[in-house]
């Protein structure tokens, strides 16, 4: 395989080879693979006269065609780029800003109004402006000359314990070895026509757009909105013809809980590959009842080994448990349990750990943090080679195949997401009247509940919410108690906590 070094000849294979052909969709705006090239190579052009190179840069814009030109044109001019939701709490946004110290900030006039009164001392530019600057193909030249694969492409924000989120870099190295794979192993064509679901700060998009690079194939980028009526997400599936699905779970769950398929099946679909958290299999029936033709894929992997390490292709005979399957080609998954030793025993339960040239670069601007998780094999005492811990539980099945069982620590999977339950823990904490609080997760009801000590109502503490953590990380339930359980140590007794809950209390 003649790997690339850098994902913008990505961009300038596909410009060549479908130069006329229509790249990508928003709803609003669509883009050639030709038009994609040469608006990426403007911003790039505008921006390399500011010495970016080496610099994260965030785009402060929704999801769609103009976030791609920017995202490249940083790529262009030798930054890295880092997605900003316009619908993150501004708090949240300050936080991304301040941990990236960026010199400036690309958005767009539509998302321009969500920045006021966000404290930022960089240069803003308007994308608009930037893809009116000329083409300077010489500065272009000197800029990629200098770039190796292990330079940073992309930061993406997850959630942190401490209340300060995490910048997982990703390098272009990881990501072109990880599309390469994952084309060839699911079959994605330029005959395909990619549904966007996840929002582009989430790395399930890094799917979508570099499997669209790759091979020449479409993206529709279904907006956010349409994900809360079934029915216009499966009439944009049909009307635009799409074929790919790569969704997080609850993307695919809201369909069939809104009982989607009886106004309209999307026929064409033939691919549909899941992650993020456990697939119900209720839900998972209800789909391939839908579509019998379609291949369906369980996909595992958190952001910092680049996208995925494990797949595991449902076949014909579906187990309520759907494994997570055996790894890409060219990254090790194995499993240590309490002692270090690797776990290969049948049913027996042991951390992942993943090894391999896809692993991300770190957390941005946390050495402390990335050397907890980003650490030395212990099966390997001769000579340096990382591997990242995930924290995640796992066993082999009979058949070789690993199955998730959990988090090893407070941090859980919600709606496609991870989410630091202390991070949730500190702003509540922080919320007037409440004394204590411990947060679980009820994985029967897919809930958050937070237990607390103190005389708050239920509305006051989701208002307060609401200005500090996205949406998708406020609590369902909410209990209050007259006294927390406490351990020996004077620590929340999380265990005694967990099993009054799960009692009905």
């Amino acid at each position: 395989m003649d790997m690339e070094k850098n994902v913008l000849e990505f961009l300038e294979n596909a410009s060549a080879a479908y130069a006329d052909k229509i790249a990508v969709k928003d709803g609003s705006r669509e883009c050639t693979f030709s038009g994609l090239c040469q608006n990426a190579k403007k911003i790039g052009s505008a921006l390399a006269e500011y010495a970016i190179a080496g610099k994260t840069i965030p785009v402060y814009m929704e999801k769609g065609v103009t976030a791609l030109e920017a995202f490249w044109g940083i790529t262009y001019a030798g930054g890295c780029y880092s997605l900003m939701n316009p619908v993150q709490p501004q708090e949240r946004i300050e936080k991304i800003l301040d941990i990236l110290n960026a010199p400036c900030l690309i958005t767009d006039r539509n998302s321009y109004a969500g920045l006021s009164g966000i404290k930022f001392d960089g240069q803003i530019f308007f994308a608009e402006d930037l893809v009116e600057h000329p083409v300077d193909e010489g500065i272009l030249k000197q800029v990629r000359e200098k770039s190796i694969d292990t330079d940073a492409l992309y930061v993406n924000f997850t959630s942190g314990s401490t209340g300060i989120p995490k910048g997982v870099v990703v390098g272009h190295k990881s990501v072109i070895e990880f599309i390469h794979y994952f084309v060839s192993i699911f079959h994605i064509t330029s005959e395909d026509i990619i549904g966007n679901q996840a929002p582009f700060d989430f790395d399930v998009s890094v799917k979508d757009i570099y499997s669209m690079l790759l091979t020449g194939a479409t993206m529709y980028i279904i907006p956010k909105e349409c994900f809360s009526f079934p029915k216009k997400v499966l009439d944009i599936l049909v009307q635009e013809k799409i074929t790919t699905l790569i969704w997080a779970v609850s993307a695919l769950c809201m369909i069939t809980s809104l009982r989607g398929f009886t106004y309209k099946i999307p026929e064409t679909v033939n691919k549909v590959l899941f992650s993020g958290e456990v697939m119900p299999w209720k839900h998972l029936q209800e789909w391939r009842k839908a579509l019998p033709q379609a291949m369906f894929v369980n996909l595992y992997g958190p952001t910092e080994i680049t996208c995925n390490c494990t797949y595991y292709i449902v076949g014909e005979e579906c187990e309520e448990t759907v494994p997570i399957g055996k790894a890409f080609p060219n990254e090790r998954v194995f499993l240590l349990d309490e002692m270090q030793k690797e776990v290969r025993d049948i049913n027996a339960e042991g951390e992942v750990c993943v090894a391999g040239s896809t692993l991300a670069l770190g957390y941005y601007g946390d050495p402390e943090r990335t050397q907890k998780v980003f650490v030395q094999n212990p099966l390997n005492p001769s000579y340096h080679e990382l591997i990242y811990r995930t924290g995640d539980i796992a066993y082999y099945r009979e058949d070789g195949n690993l199955v998730y069982v959990g988090r090893k620590d407070f941090q859980i999977k919600h709606l496609g997401h991870r989410i630091e339950l202390g991070e949730l823990e500190t702003y509540i904490g922080m919320i007037q009247g409440i004394d204590r609080v411990c947060c679980l997760y009820d994985e029967g009801r897919q809930q958050i509940v937070a237990i607390y000590q103190g005389d708050v109502e239920k509305a006051a503490i989701k208002k307060e919410l609401r200005k500090k953590v996205i949406k998708y990380m406020i609590p369902e339930r909410y209990i209050a108690v007259g006294q927390m359980p406490l351990t020996p140590n004077g620590k929340i007794d999380r265990k005694q906590l967990k099993a009054e809950y799960f009692q009905g209390r």
